[in-house]
């Protein structure tokens, strides 16, 4: 069924109501907390429900503003979608622009199933660690999900400047971010991606090191020194592993126990972290996500 004005507008109101912050929508639960890796289990409301469609639209609007930059695109994609006004040739173009990448187009559609759930997974995680609320720590910086997700490099990484010790040492994370939209057990799809933080995470931080040369102040000295921290396995770095997958997947016993093994020198508490999104039929809502994006087009 096609996404009407009205959708939009529903969707819209509840997305205000929230700031467009995707986290009052979910409910989180802490798993495993004295494990080696702990994590969290992130719910979403079942398929249907308004929530979803108003996590949905905060997604297609958070990707939407980034791909714009300083651009009119965002504006012009916003004006369009929310009142049915038929975009421009000059308008349209400016959009498609930012769209096709990753989610294809109305007339011209991406033919690799697995893209489009992957990006949007890599964006619930990014607004999930936007968001974060926590009395010990905030974020001061954190790298958005890339233009394509063919591009190199690592999936996610952050950095956080703890609370109330001003002498205390900035803590960065590297992030390896799936999807799992099949059956069966997302385990295995948790031991990929820590064989890949194994395998890669030092070239990842490489090029983080290089992309981010010239960042300024604590953080820009921090960026220098990603590679020998993460050599050193040092108690200032870390790694995650964050997949987005059905409701039906959850796994049915313990999570993450095999990241350790794949990372042993990550040992000092809260060096492993691992986070699972659990949505019903993700694949549906990462169409929807792609819908809302090509709704003004």
């Amino acid at each position: 069924m096609a996404i009407t004005v009205d959708d939009i507008a529903q969707a819209d109101a509840l997305a205000g109501a929230t700031q467009y912050q995707v986290s009052p929508f979910f409910a989180r639960t802490p798993q495993a907390q004295n494990a080696a890796c702990p994590w969290h289990l992130v719910a979403l409301a079942p398929e249907g429900s308004q929530e979803r469609a108003a996590v949905a639209w905060i997604v297609a609007n958070a990707i939407m503003r980034h791909r714009s930059g300083r651009s009119t695109a965002y504006d012009l994609w916003r004006s369009a979608a929310v009142t049915g006004t038929p975009l421009d040739q000059a308008g349209a173009s400016r959009v498609s622009v930012c769209v096709k990448p990753v989610f294809g187009l109305p007339t011209n559609p991406s033919n690799a199933a697995d893209h489009v759930p992957g990006h949007v997974g890599e964006w619930l995680w990014y607004l999930f660690m936007r968001e974060e609320d926590s009395s010990d720590r905030k974020v001061a910086f954190l790298e958005p999900p890339s233009w394509s997700v063919t591009e190199g490099g690592g999936d996610g990484f952050v950095v956080h400047r703890p609370i109330g010790d001003p002498d205390a040492s900035l803590l960065f994370r590297l992030w390896e971010i799936k999807k799992f939209t099949g059956t069966g057990s997302v385990s295995g799809t948790i031991t990929d991606a820590a064989s890949q933080l194994k395998e890669r995470g030092l070239e990842y931080l490489a090029k983080l090191c290089s992309s981010h040369a010239d960042e300024q102040g604590d953080v820009g000295l921090l960026m220098s020194q990603l590679v020998e921290l993460w050599i050193q396995a040092h108690p200032s770095g870390g790694a995650g592993v964050s997949v987005s997958t059905n409701t039906a997947s959850l796994p049915k016993r313990s999570a993450f126990t095999q990241v350790s093994n794949y990372l042993p020198d990550l040992r000092h508490p809260g060096q492993l972290q691992g986070l699972i999104v659990a949505v019903q039929d993700f694949a549906k809502f990462a169409d929807l996500v792609k819908e809302y994006l090509w709704s003004a087009l």
